[in-house]
């Protein structure tokens, strides 16, 4: 009798087991990590050592700007362009989260002693089911170890966008934006929150498809032009506030 449960107990162990390894799962899409997951916090390694390897053949000047966060950072491939004259450091990683960009903050960031930063992550986050209160938390975490290293750096933090492929999360997203730009109202001169969601949305009220690339999710140039209008005065402005004292 004890050997059939013994055998019972250790079958329906093996079941769950296999059961749980060989579960897709809804965190199974690429680019995100489920939440509390830390074990593939260093996943960005090889592209964090590229951008290293740039900067031994040309170090940018400090006190610049820093653009950094995901794959809307990412792939903004004319970013130093748009926001010319102005020293621009583009510094993102595909598919990143908050929790990966504070893994990796001194080395995307902290190194080149920028004046600004302009900070985009959030919505990975939210997309791998990440509460937003969670996200925010992350952010939070962000901020503090910015200001403890840069103490004379001001942050520009761009809203986490609306996208047609993301339509359904943006409940969750436009919650964890009220609380960056509530949080941002308490760090006057510190922290700026600008929302960029008017921008890209269309006279429906939905996500103007327009301005996405094929998949729905990534802007294209017109979404960046997009950006660019909104966000050069400010990142002017945040410039020339630390620079032309």
């Amino acid at each position: 009798m004890k050997n059939h449960l013994f055998l019972a107990a250790l079958a329906f162990v093996l079941a769950a087991f296999f059961g749980c390894k060989n579960e897709p799962g809804k965190h199974s899409q690429a680019g995100l990590i489920p939440r509390g997951d830390t074990t593939k916090i260093d996943r960005f390694e090889n592209e964090v050592k590229a951008y290293e390897a740039a900067d031994q053949t040309q170090m940018p000047a400090k006190g610049g700007i820093v653009f950094v966060g995901s794959s809307s950072i990412r792939l903004w491939a004319t970013v130093a362009q748009d926001f010319a004259p102005l020293p621009v450091i583009g510094r993102g990683i595909g598919g990143s989260t908050t929790p990966e960009i504070n893994h990796y903050a001194k080395r995307l960031v902290h190194n080149y002693e920028p004046s600004v930063i302009v900070y985009y992550c959030g919505e990975n986050d939210i997309a791998g089911d990440t509460p937003p209160q969670v996200a925010f938390q992350n952010f939070k975490k962000y901020i503090g170890e910015t200001e403890k290293t840069l103490p004379n750096a001001s942050v520009i933090f761009i809203s986490a966008k609306p996208s047609p492929s993301r339509w359904h999360l943006w409940k969750n997203i436009q919650q964890f934006n009220t609380m960056v730009e509530q949080f941002a109202s308490s760090r006057p001169g510190k922290l700026r929150y600008v929302d960029i969601s008017k921008e890209l949305l269309g006279t429906n009220g939905e996500p103007d498809p327009a301005l996405f690339a094929e998949d729905k999710l990534h802007l294209n140039p017109s979404g960046y032009a997009k950006w660019t209008t909104v966000l050069k005065p400010v990142v002017t402005e945040a410039y020339n506030a630390k620079t032309l004292k």
